[in-house]
């Protein structure tokens, strides 16, 4: 007996030595591919200069997504396949447009269209109207009805004065770093970003939808309707920056407003000011934009590497970002940078040579921008319907969802999304990477992107945290997402870790644990 105990002894070090010895030869592997073979530059070029902009619906995206799939089969991910997420989706482009002031004097306003906003027939020019304040409709209505027809409407006040004393571009500091790691609840104070508080984002995404995105529509249509020419809002980005975020009416049965344009806060504050001095200006304009319904343009581009264990490979570990960008620039920050990461986590992965035991699928969604409109369609089709309590079995087949999409910033840890249980396990898994400063935990969650939609399903889902650099005072939503923005170390930490992360996390003999 005492021969048989040392040999079994002897054969569990075994083993143990084994084991241990195999983590940190995966890790090297992916370290070697990620640090000193990366392609994510490469990736992050070819999104922006390439195949950007990608707003939802258009033609543009689908070549850009037509393009990642055969980026990926090119690595020989084991299956690459597109899933419809919208059937009436619009897409819309533009064509050519300007604005200008002719009278009192000549100025070139600084301007980009809205989306999804109607052409403008040719040139078209009429004066000036501000009107300030419009959150009150009947008011608004009794004020100008009969009033704007062939008219430019100027909405909205003057931004504050802005110096440009503070830094554009940040990273988080060590005791913004350290207060997040010390939250003890989720909500309601985050040190690191905004959350929803304590609603149920998913389940009142209409609600929310449409109080904090479509709550002009009815003006718009007002607008509209009294026979104005045009509207110019502005958005405080300074200096000089244009951030058309609007409108949001991509759908079929929406209404479009007339043509819609963003100007920088500069040509705002002097075309309000002359209004204020009872100075009227004209404005020169043309907008021609296009139109149209392609429902098979609106694709989520999957990709999967199969597991190689027999018991576990029909579990999965899923990544993603939202593929779709906004239209006024390259989509580089928002959110090409998430997808070339994410796409270069199946290359390490795939070129490293490793076999994890679970599969590992990549999900780059369209319509983020709209509501999480490509990921919720994939939810529901493979999860079940929101505001149901029936679940489908592969529910339970899904290990983590793991998130990319706050611009370029370095990762600096995970957002645990209330779900304390994984925090030793996490603290494991980045612990090899605590020099790169990325194993930083937080209870916080950041809301608004699509880990919201997995979280809803009870689906262990995260939003790594990053640095901010300068995504919401210049690139977010504006002219200047450009590929300028996004720095190449950040980009190759951020795969090489979430490649690590991922990889352990399919090895694990356990699903993570879901939060109660």
């Amino acid at each position: 007996m005492k021969v048989i105990s040392k040999i079994l002894v002897l054969s569990l070090l075994i083993s143990y030595t084994a084991i241990s010895q195999t983590l940190p030869q995966a890790l090297s592997k992916i370290n070697t591919e990620g640090f000193q073979k990366s392609e994510v530059m490469s990736l992050i070029t070819d999104l922006s200069d390439v195949y950007g902009p990608r707003l939802a619906g258009t033609n543009q995206y689908f070549t850009a997504a037509e393009w990642a799939k055969k980026t990926m089969e090119n690595w020989e991910v084991d299956k690459v396949y597109f899933e419809n997420y919208c059937d009436d989706c619009m897409g819309w482009e533009v064509k050519s447009f300007n604005v200008e002031m002719t009278e009192p004097t000549y100025m070139k306003i600084q301007a980009y269209p809205y989306a999804w906003t109607e052409s403008s027939n040719g040139v078209q020019m009429g004066d000036l109207v501000s009107i300030e304040d419009y959150a009150n409709l009947e008011q608004v209505k009794k004020q100008w009805s009969g009033k704007l027809k062939g008219k430019t409407i100027l909405i909205g006040s003057a931004p504050e004065q802005n110096m440009l004393f503070d830094a554009l571009s940040k990273r988080f500091t060590g005791d913004q770093i350290e207060e997040a790691k010390k939250s003890i609840v989720p909500t309601p104070n985050n040190p690191l970003s905004h959350n929803a508080g304590d609603m149920d984002l998913i389940g009142n995404l209409d609600l929310i939808f449409d109080s904090m995105v479509r709550k002009d529509d009815s003006f718009f249509a007002f607008l509209k309707a009294e026979g104005a020419l045009s509207i110019l809002g502005t958005t405080p980005f300074f200096p000089g920056i244009i951030h058309p975020s609007g409108t949001y009416n991509f759908r079929e049965s929406d209404k479009k407003t007339v043509p819609y344009f963003a100007i920088s806060p500069e040509s705002f504050g002097k075309l309000i000011r002359l209004t204020g001095r009872n100075i009227t200006p004209k404005i020169k304009f043309h907008l021609d934009s296009e139109l149209y319904l392609k429902p098979e343009n609106n694709v989520n581009i999957i990709g999967e590497i199969t597991g190689s264990d027999l018991k576990l490979k029909d579990e999965v570990v899923m990544i993603g970002a939202h593929f779709d960008s906004w239209h006024s620039a390259s989509g580089a920050t928002d959110n090409g940078a998430g997808s070339a990461v994410m796409m270069e986590v199946m290359r390490i992965i795939k070129a490293s040579g490793l076999k994890p035991k679970r599969t590992i699928r990549i999900a780059l969604w369209g319509g983020e921008e709209q509501a999480f409109v490509g990921s919720l369609a994939y939810a529901e089709k493979h999860y079940g319907k929101v505001k149901e309590t029936t679940r489908k079995k592969e529910v339970e087949k899904i290990s983590a969802y793991i998130n990319m999409d706050n611009g370029a910033g370095q990762m600096r840890g995970v957002y645990l999304q209330g779900n304390e249980a994984v925090r030793p396990i996490f603290e494991d898994m980045l612990e090899p990477y605590a020099h790169l400063d990325v194993n930083n935990l937080t209870i916080q969650n950041t809301d608004f992107t699509d880990h919201d939609v997995f979280d809803y399903y009870k689906i262990p889902g995260f939003q790594i945290i990053q640095d901010p650099l300068n995504y919401s005072t210049v690139t977010h939503h504006t002219n200047l997402d450009a590929l300028e923005y996004v720095p190449k170390r950040d980009m190759m930490v951020n795969a090489t870790v979430i490649a690590a992360l991922v990889y352990q996390i399919a090895e694990r003999d356990f699903r993570l644990p879901r939060e109660e």
